[in-house]
């Protein structure tokens, strides 16, 4: 396993949750804080292409930014290689078309897309509470959510549409079972 981009919490849940997990080699556009975050022994690589290209590397799992992921989706799927890519899959409709068209001319199921609230204790409660329909059929989903903190500029980009409203997208669908 190894991770094209290092996350500190990702890679400590790989190498100390999960069982059967070896992460071989991690990449980050600050090479300095790939090298502090990569477990002994793994391989600090210069790119996310070589890493995924390595030899080493059985499966990926990508943490970098929205606007990277298309292109190491792409080069994974080329490869071969199994990925696991946190959300957003990628922030265009083309770029989804493309990573979709890739992978059925690839002939099989290679990308999963992380969204971890359906994991979550307190919205699997909930569920359980829609599911069981003593409250009734749900009129109306309002969903919001708040950070800590929030980068500056946050607000002026793209980025609240793509990573944001991605969760949103998703829980609401699987809340309510469309």
């Amino acid at each position: 396993m190894c991770l094209p981009i290092s996350r500190a919490s990702v890679i400590r849940r790989l190498t100390q949750v999960l069982s059967g997990v070896e992460v071989v080699g991690v990449t980050d556009i600050d090479q300095a804080r790939a090298a502090a975050a990569a477990p002994e022994g793994a391989e600090v690589f210069a790119t996310p292409t070589a890493l995924i290209s390595s030899e080493k590397v059985q499966a990926v799992v990508i943490c970098s930014w929205g606007p990277a992921h298309e292109e190491q989706l792409l080069a994974c799927i080329a490869a071969g290689k199994p990925v696991f890519c946190e959300k957003p899959l990628v922030t265009s409709e083309a770029a989804a078309l493309r990573v979709m068209e890739a992978e059925v001319a690839f002939g099989r199921r290679v990308v999963q897309v992380g969204f971890m609230r359906r994991f979550d204790a307190d919205y699997r409660r909930l569920k359980a509470v829609i599911d069981g329909g003593k409250l009734g059929s749900p009129l109306i989903f309002h969903s919001v959510h708040r950070n800590a903190s929030v980068p500056e500029g946050l607000y002026t980009s793209e980025m609240p549409l793509n990573d944001t409203l991605v969760h949103d997208a998703d829980i609401a669908r699987w809340l309510l079972s469309d």
